[in-house]
């Protein structure tokens, strides 16, 4: 590649890399078109075809990181994953991979819904997972001796599920002795509906100084 000050090159490749943090992801997606330009295939194949699935992909990556967005970018939001999912068997017939059952490329239909009802990608990541991870794999490990772990991790876990079942069910019988006056009511909102398309918020708070007290009861937010 000829030289450039603003582009990060890779000597030894992508593919050696152990951890990608979000800097060195934009700086693979910088290069990454320009790579595959006229990329010589087996069998003289067209590269046509892998060249839309990049770069309808790289679109997408792009559009869904915006910090506003619009009717006209979440179509074209759309657009883009559909010319993805026209073109991205060309990886399977090359032997690249096998298919492309994968959660990740799956989770992309939900993004225009998602960004329709809680608004752009820069309020919400995917670390839930991650975080599940930590508490049932990591904690579970940690807690063995290092020997035979899956048997260890699975009683750890189940104690651990049980103490928590029984927590709640001390907290529900310490709430039946109770007056009912002394609960709490909390408002019954429930879940974001399906048809819900958008999510109005207030710019300037309707009330000022709000107690606790009135927090609690006005509001359902015990414990705050």
């Amino acid at each position: 590649m000829p030289l450039n000050h603003q582009t990060t090159l890779f000597p030894r490749g992508i593919t050696m890399l152990s951890r990608v943090s979000g800097k060195e992801h934009k700086n693979m997606c910088q290069v990454l078109l320009g790579l595959i330009v006229d990329l010589p295939l087996t069998g003289s194949s067209s590269p046509a075809r892998v060249l839309k699935a990049v770069h309808s992909l790289l679109d997408f990556l792009y559009l869904a990181q915006l910090p506003s967005q619009t009717t006209d970018t979440i179509l074209c939001l759309k657009c883009s994953l559909v010319v993805f999912h026209e073109n991205k068997d060309i990886f399977v017939d090359l032997g690249v991979w096998d298919h492309f059952n994968i959660l990740k490329i799956h989770s992309l239909v939900h993004y225009s819904p998602s960004i329709c009802l809680f608004g752009m990608t820069g309020n919400y990541n995917t670390k839930q997972m991650e975080r599940l991870h930590i508490d049932f794999t990591k904690d579970a490990y940690r807690a063995t001796n290092h020997k035979d772990v899956l048997p260890q991790m699975t009683t750890w876990l189940e104690q651990h599920e049980k103490v928590q079942q029984h927590a709640k069910f001390l907290d529900w019988q310490q709430r039946q002795h109770l007056p009912t006056s002394a609960l709490p009511q909390r408002p019954f909102t429930g879940p974001p509906r399906p048809i819900t398309c958008y999510l109005k918020m207030a710019q300037n708070p309707t009330l000022r100084r709000v107690s606790f007290e009135d927090i609690t009861h006005g509001y359902g937010a015990i414990a705050f």
